[in-house]
């Protein structure tokens, strides 16, 4: 039974089944009997939810350990001293965290920029290669490796992977761990093979059972957004077999907008009210946001009631601010002299209803987007 989607939870049905698939992309074997025996059926899913494409079969033993076969080409080479430049330079990169580091190929890049070096990688090999070269390399993998008692409270101006991603069991936990290792207005560079090309022309025997994730670009933006980041830009390089994401840490958000309209609404209802007795004042709209206002605002100590249109409402008490709720012929009793219209987008027909059905003499003030204006 498949289980459930590894980024949403979702439900996986309908695989796409392959057979006598390599086991491994590095089961290689000593004899021909084993390497017969090397093979699996792999049942690739995808997400009708996400749309994340996966496989989640067995993992293979080395999932955790970065397996470059050959040292960067020249032409790769010079590829990310170009790709790194701009990046460093453009937002004032000094220090960087890799997680999945290898053997410290792109950090040996980061570094001939002039760019402390750090990062994380599952093969104790290859981390210590790395230290070797002058890097601060940690052995490890995330989720699971705790590094502040290395590194304490440290955060890095830069985080990155690079086709590492797609190997990782749990990409979302993965990424939020990185994404905490960023300062605020930190960026980070990640990428993934590219499956929109993959589906574009087919490509079945791209599928490798070290791969548990497809990224199309659409899965790989929501990957990084849920993992906590703004995305900036994702192309296709590299003949289109690498998306290239570049992102930065989300921004907490700030509350302080809503409550300076609240302090802002606060005072001018109290304006709207003033010198005038709660028996003689109303609200038009027992709405959710007319509601919502008197309540928070505690307004019932200015006004003597809540006027609505709906019989559904009539002749019951508003949730919190306990004032009754009324028909609107409230207002040929000549008791109300002020009110303060709170129905959104019927605000202007109400207005008009009142002066052609009541006392045209009336106050009436609107509230409009968190502000209270006056006729």
């Amino acid at each position: 039974m498949p289980g459930r989607c590894i980024l949403c939870a979702g439900d996986l049905k309908n695989p796409l089944s392959l057979n006598n698939m390599p086991a491994s992309a590095q089961g290689f074997t000593r004899s021909s009997t084993e390497a017969a025996q090397a093979s699996i059926i792999m049942d690739i899913f995808s997400c009708q939810y996400c749309g994340l494409v996966q496989y989640q079969g067995p993992l293979v033993p080395y999932y955790k350990e970065v397996i470059r076969s050959t040292r960067l080409s020249d032409p790769m080479l010079q590829f990310r001293n170009n790709q790194f430049s701009a990046l460093v330079s453009n937002n004032g990169i000094r220090s960087v965290f890799e997680l999945g580091a290898g053997g410290a190929e792109y950090l040996d890049v980061f570094k001939f920029l002039g760019v402390k070096t750090y990062g994380i990688e599952g093969s104790k090999i290859l981390a210590h290669q790395a230290r070797e070269s002058g890097h601060s390399v940690y052995d490890g993998f995330f989720p699971g490796t705790d590094l502040a008692s290395q590194i304490g409270e440290k955060t890095f101006d830069l985080v990155t992977s690079f086709n590492f991603i797609e190997h990782l069991p749990d990409p979302l936990a993965s990424l939020r761990t990185l994404t905490q290792l960023l300062n605020s207005g930190g960026k980070a560079i990640l990428e993934v093979p590219n499956f929109d090309m993959i589906s574009q022309f087919g490509l079945f025997n791209e599928f490798i059972s070290d791969h548990r994730s497809y990224f199309t670009e659409k899965t790989f933006s929501l990957l990084l957004s849920m993992a906590g980041l703004e995305i900036l830009s994702v192309d296709s390089i590299w003949e289109n077999y690498i998306l290239s994401a570049v992102a930065e840490k989300r921004k907490p958000v700030t509350w302080t907008p809503y409550l300076d309209v609240r302090s802002s609404l606060c005072d001018g209802v109290e304006k709207f009210f003033s010198g005038s007795p709660a028996l003689e004042n109303a609200i038009w709209s027992a709405g959710h946001q007319s509601l919502a206002t008197i309540s928070n605002l505690q307004l019932e100590k200015f006004i003597s009631c809540i006027i609505d249109s709906s019989p559904n409402k009539q002749s019951t008490f508003s949730p919190a601010s306990s004032l009754p709720i009324v028909a609107p012929d409230v207002l040929s009793e000549g008791k109300i002299k002020r009110v303060l219209l709170a129905a959104a987008g019927f605000n202007s027909e109400i207005s008009l209803s009142i002066k052609e059905n009541f006392d045209p003499s009336i106050k009436i003030a609107f509230l409009n987007k968190g502000v209270v204006e006056f006729e």
